[in-house]
């Protein structure tokens, strides 16, 4: 029996920078089970690096820069391509992306409309705009999705979108791009680490959601009990100077390191003995997950989708926000009991296999496309 042909499709987001969501969409399209009918890519602001990658191994992106504010001219633009394209279907991601792509799937025909939901911001607020208009625009999304469980309700809560027409699909990753056979102490001796250090870690973007400050106030109270420790921070953004000064105020700046927007990271997430993520708000986090599929067991906030990944006292800690003490004491714990952490990390491990694996998520997403 013949394979029917996959569908078309166009994924809309704001930009292909790296990111939680941007990565997602970026393996998306590139899913080998639709590589007899490329997906393609609408950014609305900015191409960013991982469309610029995508650009060269031949995909087709195109980029809008849309005006600030209400910018009515992309409903024309997303227009014209879907029909020039010929598209089956749109997969707007957030909230944005999903007020464009509404109307202009109606203006192509009634094209089927996938959203997807990523994360949510702090604080949340009520919108009596959304409230009002979201009931409206759900008309014309066939399928609903969130991250999380917690993304979920919010959605419903704070959006006004029907609870009951929300479909929970689980970020998930490509497990076998992790623990890729890599020189360990090269590695270390590249970041300016000797084998003896122990290793605190994270990936993000460096912005306040991120809540970054939580876990350089943390690393001050683990260098009382564990004086060889660092932590090393993966990402870019904003708030760099910021939590560099924060770092020197705390007289902790010589045991911090910014490595910057990495492309090898899977190489780098076995170095850690403790993965931490500390954010305000969280959807399914994906650097959470490469960590943990990287067999490092973690520390995190108990907010948004951290809990349904992260089980407690199993593969790792979950922390109260801004409660530095017991981070501190979670990290710890795990960094002076190697047994702990290795049996933590196992589980991590397995977790990430069996319920967060890319596969898992792409048949999921296949049956809202068909």
């Amino acid at each position: 029996m013949v394979e029917p042909k996959s569908p078309k499709i166009l994924h809309v987001i704001l930009s292909l920078q790296v990111g939680g969501a941007e990565r997602l969409v970026y393996d998306m399209v590139r899913y080998p089970a639709f590589a007899d009918n490329k997906p393609s890519v609408c950014c609305l602001d900015t191409i960013g690096e991982l469309g610029e990658k995508l650009l060269q191994d031949g995909y087709q992106v195109w980029c809008k820069r849309r005006k600030p504010g209400l910018d009515l001219t992309v409903v024309g633009w997303l227009r014209d391509i879907i029909r020039s394209e010929k598209i089956d279907v749109i997969h707007a991601h957030q909230y944005s992306p999903l007020f464009y792509t509404v109307p202009a799937a109606l203006l192509s025909g009634r094209k089927k409309v996938v959203y997807t939901e990523h994360g949510r911001f702090y604080p949340e607020k009520n919108s009596w705009k959304r409230w009002f208009f979201n009931p409206l625009l759900a008309m014309g999304v066939e399928h609903m999705v969130s991250i999380s469980a917690a993304t979920a309700r919010a959605m419903a809560t704070y959006d006004n979108f029907p609870l009951s027409r929300i479909k929970v699909v689980h970020n998930g990753i490509d497990c076998s791009l992790m623990n890729p056979e890599t020189d360990r102490k090269r590695k270390r001796q590249g970041l300016g680490l000797d084998d003896s250090s122990r290793l605190i870690g994270t990936a993000g973007r460096l912005n306040s959601v991120k809540n970054m400050s939580m876990m350089i106030r943390g690393l001050k109270l683990v260098l009382q009990k564990v004086p060889d420790a660092w932590l090393i921070i993966a990402g870019q953004g904003e708030e760099k100077e910021r939590l560099q000064a924060l770092a020197a105020e705390l007289e902790v700046a010589d045991r911090v390191k910014f490595i910057g927007l990495r492309f090898d990271l899977p190489e780098i997430y076995p170095l850690f003995d403790v993965f931490v993520l500390t954010s305000l708000t969280e959807g399914i986090s994906v650097t959470l997950l490469e960590a943990m599929a990287s067999g490092v067991p973690a520390v995190v906030t108990d907010v948004g989708g951290n809990r349904e990944i992260v089980l407690e006292g199993k593969s790792g800690y979950l922390v109260p926000l801004d409660d530095d003490d017991l981070l501190a004491q979670k990290v710890i714990a795990i960094l002076q009991d190697a047994e702990l952490a290795t049996q933590m990390g196992k589980v991590a491990r397995q977790r990430v296999q069996e319920k967060f694996s890319v596969e898992k998520m792409m048949e999921q997403y296949r049956k809202t496309y068909i």
